[in-house]
C-alpha cells in the first residue's frame, strides 16, 4: 500500500507542471488519473483474466463518473477562484451547499460501485479496491486542499 500512496503523491504532483491553463490541469487529472489509476490497480488488485474482464467494464463506467463529479469540482474552485476577493455570505453558503452537494454525490458513487463490484467479484476485491480509491482519493484531496487560499 506504501507503494500506491508514492505513486499518487508523484502523480498528482506532477500534473501541476504538466499545465498551461486551469482547463488544461482539469482534463490532464482526469486523463493521467484514469491512466495511472489502472496502472496502480492492475499491480495491487491481482486480477486473473476472467476478474479482469468482469472488472474493466465496471471500472470504466465508474472513471466516467469520476470525471463528471472533478468537473463539479472544477467549477466549483473557479467560482470560489471569482468570489474570493468580494465574498459575501450568500456567495460563501452558496459555495458550502455545493461542495456538500459534490463531496455526497462522489461518496454515493462510490458506494454504488462498491456494491457493484462486491456482487461481480467479491466482498474483498470490492473492499481492497475501495481502499486503494479511499486512499488516492485523499491524496488527491489534499492536493487540491493545499492550493486553495483561506477565505479572508
Amino acid at each position: 500500500m506504501k507503494k500506491i500512496l508514492i505513486i499518487a503523491a508523484i502523480l498528482f504532483s506532477g500534473i501541476m507542471a504538466k499545465a498551461q491553463t486551469e482547463a488544461d490541469i482539469w482534463e490532464l487529472v482526469k486523463s493521467d488519473l484514469k491512466i495511472e489509476y489502472k496502472a496502480i490497480l492492475a499491480q495491487n488488485m491481482n486480477f486473473s483474466e476472467e476478474e479482469a474482464v468482469i472488472f474493466w467494464p465496471i471500472f470504466n463506467e465508474y472513471m466516467t463518473k469520476k470525471g463528471a463529479n472533478l468537473d463539479k469540482t472544477m467549477k466549483l474552485l473557479e467560482d470560489y477562484a471569482t468570489n474570493y476577493e468580494s465574498f459575501t455570505d450568500e456567495k460563501i453558503e452558496e459555495l458550502i451547499k455545493a461542495s456538500n452537494s459534490q463531496k455526497t454525490e462522489r461518496l454515493q458513487n462510490n458506494m454504488h460501485y462498491y456494491k457493484t463490484l462486491k456482487k461481480a467479484l467479491g466482498i474483498h476485491k470490492a473492499a481492497k479496491l475501495y481502499q486503494i480509491d479511499g486512499q488516492i482519493n485523499t491524496i488527491f484531496d489534499f492536493q487540491i486542499a493545499s492550493q486553495v487560499p483561506i477565505i479572508k
